[in-house]
């Protein structure tokens, strides 16, 4: 009886291995974001009507001084929309790959941008930003969002995008560099 346990539950755990090792397989997603604009925001007061005149005048003051300072932060992106810093088609390395990794810049963030990216799923694939092609010293952006299309990771404001170049598709669960980029 005990004999029979341990083999069922060893092949319940052979399968779930397999399932989670093949199944990104036939799991791709698609995903298409517009480029990333900056984006302006100024507070609002629902109930201005509840405002003695004084405080809607001074709210208002506020609420321009707002515009006008985000208006002169952002003179350094041109108003047609976001800058790129830096692009390079995608270099397959442990599977075949197509598209470009960019650099964008709008408003005060920066993006790692995959457009027309076309590749395969698989398990524990992350989206490192990287100084060397392994994973030792890296940026790690989350997962993989989408395996075809086009979508936007948010750096973190601290990276020194001039260290870490590489815009790397990592699988972490086999220490496997699918692909790259080197912007």
């Amino acid at each position: 009886m005990n004999k029979k346990i341990l083999i069922s539950t060893g092949i319940i755990i052979a399968l779930s291995v397999a399932y989670w090792l093949i199944s990104p397989f036939w799991r791709n997603v698609t995903l298409n974001e517009d480029l990333p604009r900056a984006t302006t925001s100024v507070p609002i007061k629902d109930n201005l009507s509840s405002m003695d005149e004084t405080t809607k005048l001074d709210f208002e003051k506020q609420t321009m001084e707002m515009k006008n300072k985000e208006m002169h932060e952002n003179d350094a992106i041109p108003a047609s929309g976001p800058l790129i810093i830096s692009r390079a088609n995608m270099v397959a390395r442990a599977h075949e790959v197509s598209g470009e990794a960019l650099l964008v810049k709008s408003g005060n963030e920066t993006y790692l941008r995959f457009e027309n990216l076309k590749t395969i799923n698989g398990p524990d694939l992350r989206i490192y930003l990287s100084a060397g092609l392994n994973a030792d010293d890296v940026v790690d952006l989350g997962p993989i969002r989408a395996t075809e299309g086009s979508v936007n990771y948010v750096i973190p404001a601290a990276t020194d995008i001039n260290k870490y170049k590489n815009a790397m598709i990592w699988c972490r669960a086999f220490g496997v560099l699918f692909s790259y980029a080197q912007l």
